[in-house]
């Protein structure tokens, strides 16, 4: 064996250890760490901003999928269709907007004297333009599942109890005492 073969063949296990190890430790330790005490990178900030459609994305895909169980109408099928597409352009949205503010923050805040109201009147607009999306989705949301039958409606919401019966027993990072 060449002396470049060893180099890579020990370069190779190392790493291949090393991460064996970091993701054993996480596993065993679980996200928050041995007593919580672990400090994410995410942690209490949010997702970066390159993750915010990949998120969407995934909430899609999982409605999507949950939708395939329920054998929808033709009609049931229109209706979920059109809420999904209101709330895929509601996240879009929200996200285009979220990212704009912050922008303008960011700006308004390099000045001298940052005028703190320009600050909170495009919070209040952009506040109030999402509570009116979110209202409405809510609405095209309640209509589609009011055209489900019993049975359609039995199998959405005994997902969301199992849904809330996972996390009611999860414990979480925040509420573990140091």
């Amino acid at each position: 064996m060449t002396k470049k073969k060893k180099v890579f063949v020990i370069v190779s296990v190392s790493l291949f250890i090393i991460i064996a190890a970091g993701f054993g430790l996480a596993m065993i330790t679980g996200a928050c760490g041995p007593n919580g005490n672990f400090r994410h990178g995410f942690h209490k900030r949010g997702m970066p901003p390159f993750m915010h459609k990949e998120i969407s994305s995934f909430m899609l895909w999982r409605m999507d999928k949950g939708i395939d169980n329920l054998d929808l109408s033709e009609i049931q099928q229109e209706q979920y269709d059109i809420f999904r597409s209101k709330l895929q352009g509601t996240m879009e949205n929200g996200i285009d907007k979220k990212m704009d503010f912050k922008k303008q923050a960011i700006l308004e805040f390099k000045k001298d004297a940052p005028d703190l109201s320009v600050i909170a009147k495009k919070f209040q607009s952009d506040l109030n333009q999402m509570s009116t999306s979110v209202s409405e989705n809510l609405s095209l949301f309640t209509s589609f599942y009011d055209s489900l039958n019993d049975k359609q409606k039995n199998i959405i919401t005994k997902k969301i109890k199992e849904k809330m019966e996972y996390h009611k027993n999860y414990n979480s990072c925040y509420e573990r005492k140091i």
